[in-house]
C-alpha cells in the first residue's frame, strides 16, 4: 500500500506541476463557486437512486455528508502540491467511514460518475474559450480520478480487513464457551415454557407472556445465535419454528377465550411443548459442533476483545434499522483506577478488573455484548433496550460495583466507583459516531464527581 501510495503522489505533482496557473486558478474559482450547488444536486441525484437511498435517508447523515462533500470538492479542486499528503490521507479515512459504515464501494464509484457528470454543465457556462474549458475540465477529471482511486483502493483495503475480523468473529463465537451457553439457553428456554403453562393452567390465558421470540432465549437467538451459526441448516429451522409458533402464540393473546375450552388449551400446550422440544434438539446439534476456543477473548476479564467491535456493532446497527428497535452504549471507567494502580499495584488493579467484570454480567441479557475497551474501561451494548431501561440497567451496574469489596495487601478495603456515560443509537451509521458519544457522556459523568451515569445529549 505504501508504494502505491508513493506513486500515486508522484503522480498527483506531475498533473499539478504539468497544469498551467491559469487552468489551476479558473478550477479553484469554479470549484469555490459552485461547490454547494454541486453537493445538493449531487445528494438529490443519489438519493434517486433506491439502492443508494437506503444509506442516505437519515436527515443527520444527510446533512453532515453534503457539507462534507462541499469541502471535498473545494479541497481537491484547489490542491497544491503541498497539500498532496493531507489529502491522500483524508481520501483513507473517508475510504475507512465508507467501509465501517458499509456502503459498498460500487456506490462510491457511482458517486464520483454523477459528481463529474455535474461538473462538466459548470464548466461550460463558464466565461472562457472552448480550449480553456476543456483543458480546465480535464484537469479536474484527472484530480477527481486520483482522488477516487485511493479511496476505492483504502476501502478494498479496509473491506478485506473486516471481512477477516468478521470470520474471525464467527469462528469465536461459535468456539467460546460453547457447552456453558448452551445448557444456559436451554435452561432459559425452558423457564419460558414452564411460565406459559403455568399460566395458561391457572387461568386459561397467556397473560403478559412475552412471545418466543421476544424471551431471554428469542431475543439471544436473534441477535447471537443466528450469527453464531450463519449458513446451518438447523439455524433457519429454528427461526421458522419460532415464527411459526409466535403466530399462533398472538392469536391465543388475541382471544383468551379460546383456552377455556379444554381440548383447545390441551392442543395448544402440546403444540408448544412439541416446537420446543425441536428447538431444543436443534440447538443441542448445533452446539455439538462447537468446542472450546478463546481467540479475541480478553485473557484477564474473559470479556469480549474490542477487535471485534466493527463486527458487532455493524451487524447490530443494521438490525436497528432495519426492524425500528433501539440500540444503546454504556461506555464505563473505573474511577481513580491509575491512583489504585500506583499505590497497591497492579496485580490489585488485575483483581479489582475481573471483579468489575463479573459485576457486568449479573446485569445484562444473554443478547447484549460487553467488551473490555481498553485499560479500565469497558464498553456494553444493549440490544433492543429503551432508554429507561438502559438507564436502569447502568445504574445497576453502577450501584452493584460500589458495592464490592476488596481488601488491599495492606488490609484496608479499597472503595470503587464506575463513571458510566450512556448514548441512544439515533440512526447515524456509523458506530464511531455512537461510542464517540457515549465517551462524551462519560467525561460529564467525571465532571460531575464520578461514580455516577450521564447520558449523552445532543442540546447541550
Amino acid at each position: 500500500m505504501e508504494t502505491y501510495l508513493l506513486k500515486v503522489k508522484d503522480e498527483w505533482t506531475v498533473l499539478i506541476n504539468e497544469a498551467s496557473p491559469e487552468v489551476r486558478l479558473i478550477t479553484t474559482e469554479l470549484a469555490t463557486r459552485h461547490a454547494a450547488e454541486l453537493s445538493k444536486a449531487f445528494y438529490r441525484a443519489m438519493l434517486a437512486d433506491p439502492h443508494t437511498s437506503e444509506f442516505l435517508t437519515n436527515e443527520q447523515v444527510e446533512r453532515q455528508l453534503q457539507d462534507a462533500l462541499h469541502s471535498w470538492i473545494i479541497d481537491i479542486l484547489s490542491c497544491k502540491t503541498e497539500d498532496i499528503d493531507h489529502l491522500i490521507q483524508a481520501q483513507q479515512r473517508a475510504a475507512d467511514v465508507h467501509a465501517r459504515i458499509g456502503i459498498p464501494v460500487d456506490l462510491v464509484e457511482m458517486g464520483f460518475r454523477v459528481l463529474k457528470k455535474l461538473l462538466f454543465p459548470a464548466v461550460t457556462a463558464s466565461q472562457h474559450s472552448a480550449e480553456m474549458k476543456l483543458n480546465v475540465y480535464h484537469y479536474m477529471m484527472n484530480i477527481i480520478d486520483l482522488a477516487m482511486e485511493v479511496m476505492s483502493r483504502a476501502f478494498v483495503f479496509s473491506e478485506n480487513s473486516a471481512a477477516k475480523e468478521d470470520e474471525n468473529y464467527r469462528i469465536f463465537s461459535l468456539m467460546e464457551n460453547a457447552e456453558e451457553e448452551k445448557e444456559r439457553q436451554i435452561a432459559s428456554l425452558l423457564s419460558w415454557e414452564m411460565e406459559l403453562v403455568y399460566k395458561v393452567m391457572l387461568d386459561g390465558s397467556a397473560g403478559n407472556i412475552l412471545p418466543l421470540s421476544q424471551s431471554d432465549f428469542g431475543l439471544w437467538f436473534s441477535h447471537k445465535g443466528r450469527h453464531y451459526f450463519s449458513g446451518i441448516t438447523e439455524a433457519g429451522h429454528i427461526s421458522r419454528l419460532m415464527q411459526e409458533f409466535d403466530v399462533t402464540f398472538s392469536k391465543v393473546r388475541l382471544h383468551n377465550n379460546t383456552l377455556n375450552n379444554r381440548a383447545q388449551r390441551v392442543a395448544f400446550l402440546q403444540q408448544t411443548r412439541h416446537t420446543l422440544s425441536q428447538i431444543t434438539t436443534l440447538l443441542r446439534e448445533l452446539f455439538e459442533e462447537v468446542a472450546r476456543h478463546e481467540v479475541g477473548m480478553d485473557v484477564l476479564t474473559r470479556l469480549l476483545n474490542r477487535r471485534f467491535l466493527p463486527t458487532i456493532f455493524k451487524r447490530e446497527i443494521s438490525h436497528a434499522n432495519r426492524v425500528g428497535l433501539p440500540l444503546s452504549v454504556l461506555l464505563i471507567d473505573v474511577d481513580r483506577f491509575k491512583q489504585i494502580n500506583d499505590t497497591w499495584g497492579h496485580s490489585t488493579g488485575d483483581e479489582i478488573l475481573r471483579k468489575v467484570s463479573s459485576a457486568f454480567y449479573e446485569h445484562v441479557r444473554t443478547s447484549d455484548y460487553v467488551f473490555r475497551y481498553g485499560g479500565d474501561e469497558f464498553l456494553i451494548m444493549l440490544t433492543e433496550a429503551a432508554q429507561a431501561d438502559t438507564l436502569r440497567t447502568a445504574e445497576r451496574i453502577r450501584a452493584r460495583v460500589e458495592k464490592i469489596r476488596v481488601n488491599a495487601p495492606s488490609g484496608e478495603i479499597i472503595p470503587l466507583s464506575l463513571s458510566i456515560g450512556v448514548a441512544m443509537y439515533n440512526g447515524h451509521p456509523d458506530y464511531e459516531r455512537l461510542i464517540q458519544a457515549a465517551d462524551e457522556a462519560l467525561y460529564g459523568a467525571k465532571r460531575r464527581g464520578r461514580n455516577c451515569v450521564e447520558l449523552w445529549s445532543s442540546v447541550k
